[in-house]
């Protein structure tokens, strides 16, 4: 009796050991992308996330769209990592949130408060933003030909980053702009991996496509 119960015992730990994550399988399989594609660009991130902020609040918009994928925005525009900002004049408090799109996942965060306090609310509320026109792929093109591809030349290595602000998001800290008739600035940066060399910042209209700048910013020391 005594055996029959041991060996019932050990099928059981068994079986449960399958169904444990990591245990019995090093992959469950489990596919949370929904055919998502794996990259993407600037703004088909922001189709993606939308939903994820409908959910939260029926009326919001984006104010801000950051590339953050470790291997940087490639040659075509596209990067795994993209986090955009939504803000909604709704809440009193917690009116802006964040959702990532990470690998064809969209993983919202929990709502928080805007930048610049009351003062940047109310510049939020009065300084929603149109859609913006020029995707990442536009943007990563013009800042090529004005500059990049230069120090692409010299810096084969160079990571790309690129983050799209509207007016309001530059407003509400007080970040200067190059003119206040802006809506969307594209911001690209080519950066040295190894950091020691100055990097290439170069500036993009947002709405169509216009270089504006491009700036040299020395490395941290």
């Amino acid at each position: 009796m005594k055996k029959s119960l041991v060996i019932v015992l050990l099928l059981g730990l068994v079986a449960l050991a399958f169904w444990l994550p990591g245990c019995g399988k090093e992959e469950t399989g489990l596919d949370t992308t929904e055919g998502r594609p794996e990259r993407v660009t600037a703004y088909d991130a922001v189709q993606y996330t939308k939903p994820k902020a409908d959910n939260w609040q029926s009326e919001n918009w984006a104010i801000q769209v950051r590339e953050g994928d470790p291997d940087g925005l490639g040659r075509d525009g596209k990067a795994k990592i993209w986090t955009v900002y939504f803000f909604s004049p709704t809440p009193e408090e917690d009116s802006q949130l964040q959702v990532m799109y990470n690998r064809g996942n969209v993983w919202p965060s929990a709502p928080g408060k805007n930048k610049g306090g009351d003062d940047g609310r109310e510049i939020y509320k009065k300084g929603k933003p149109p859609d913006f026109r020029v995707d990442s792929s536009e943007a990563y093109n013009v800042a090529i030909r004005n500059g990049g591809g230069d120090y692409k030349d010299a810096h084969p290595d160079a990571r790309v980053t690129a983050v799209l602000r509207c007016k309001a998001d530059y407003d509400s800290v007080g970040d200067k702009m190059p003119a206040p008739k802006y809506k969307w600035i594209w911001e690209v940066t080519f950066k040295d991996r190894a950091q020691t060399a100055e990097s290439l910042v170069v500036q993009i209209d947002g709405m169509n496509g216009d270089f504006i700048a491009k700036e040299s910013v020395k490395p941290a020391q």
